[in-house]
């Protein structure tokens, strides 16, 4: 696929951010340029919806040039599929609640004043900084699989530089340990530099944080966006999508644990937003149709 505008890395410093990192995450970014390149992916199911592990039936056809979504068989685009490892639209949680399966950690429950496509979604309560994430066991992840999720951030957005994660698994990499690799993650530039944010891949284990990152191309808006990603531990390769264009991918790690960092296995997932920056008052955000397959799933349209 066409890379996104852009491409080389982030310069976010984790010195100088306002305030110190939360527990659990750091202030910086990764600076390392991408190298090598990931697949780019080719057919793929769509849907999103509750849980569901990998079952025979139900899966979507081959989806058409460029990777995009094809219906389930016999049913409407954005319906789970059997298929998929893990899935989660929501739509059958109670407002205020967690869906079974996921614990929360911060204010993130299920709302009905936004949604991506039916009356669910989960939502992102505003704080200073920390996390407002659910927890799911990801036990049915191999060494590779793709993902997609749907975000959409409420405006005005804090002003100061912020790092943010939307999501992230827990792993333990064959030299890092045990870590927190952040797929769908941002670093907003504070608003005397335009607002706008790069996308990174960021990985925090007990040392230093290290990744790579696009340039500062996107700002948050108050609409739906559809973000994808890549992995595959068996190459060491990652790439990471939005609205359908990649914007990041290498093969053979990153930075300075080339051929070393990810895991053959993730033990857990986390989606939803975690700042390690103070930003008040916070950001105001949403999750939704958020689904994990071995093969591509696509964004709907």
């Amino acid at each position: 696929m066409e890379p996104a505008a852009g491409g080389r890395a982030g310069a976010a410093a984790s010195a100088g951010g306002a305030g110190p990192p939360a527990a659990g995450g750091s202030a910086g970014a990764g600076d390392a340029a991408a190298t090598g390149s990931a697949q780019a992916g080719g057919g793929g199911t769509s849907g999103a919806a509750t849980a569901a592990g990998a079952a025979n039936g139900g899966q979507g056809g081959a989806a058409g040039a460029g990777g995009g979504p094809a219906a389930g068989a016999g049913g409407a685009i954005g319906s789970c599929l059997p298929s998929y490892l893990l899935c989660e639209d929501f739509e059958a949680t109670a407002v205020g609640t967690t869906p079974t399966g996921w614990t929360a950690h911060g204010m993130a429950t299920v709302a009905e004043d936004q949604a991506n496509r039916s009356k669910h979604s989960l939502k992102v309560s505003p704080s200073n900084n920390g996390e407002r994430r659910i927890y799911h066991d990801t036990a049915l992840l191999g060494a590779q699989h793709w993902g997609r999720v749907y975000y959409r951030v409420q405006l005005p957005v804090p002003d100061p530089f912020v790092h943010s994660t939307l999501v992230a698994f827990m792993g333990k990499g064959p030299t890092v340990g045990d870590a927190e690799f952040r797929f769908v993650d941002t670093v907003k530039n504070a608003k005397n530099n335009g607002g706008k944010h790069q996308f990174l891949y960021n990985v925090q284990p007990q040392g230093a944080e290290f990744g790579t990152g696009t340039s500062y191309d996107w700002t948050f808006e108050d609409k739906w966006h559809c973000a994808e990603w890549h992995v595959d531990s068996s190459d060491q390769s990652f790439s990471f999508y939005f609205e359908g264009k990649q914007a990041i991918s290498f093969s053979k790690g990153a930075g300075n644990y080339a051929g070393s960092e990810l895991p053959s296995k993730f033990s857990q997932v986390r989606i939803g937003w975690n700042n390690y920056q103070s930003a008040p008052p916070g950001f105001s955000a949403w999750i939704d149709d958020f689904a994990l397959a071995e093969q591509r799933i696509g964004c709907l349209p």
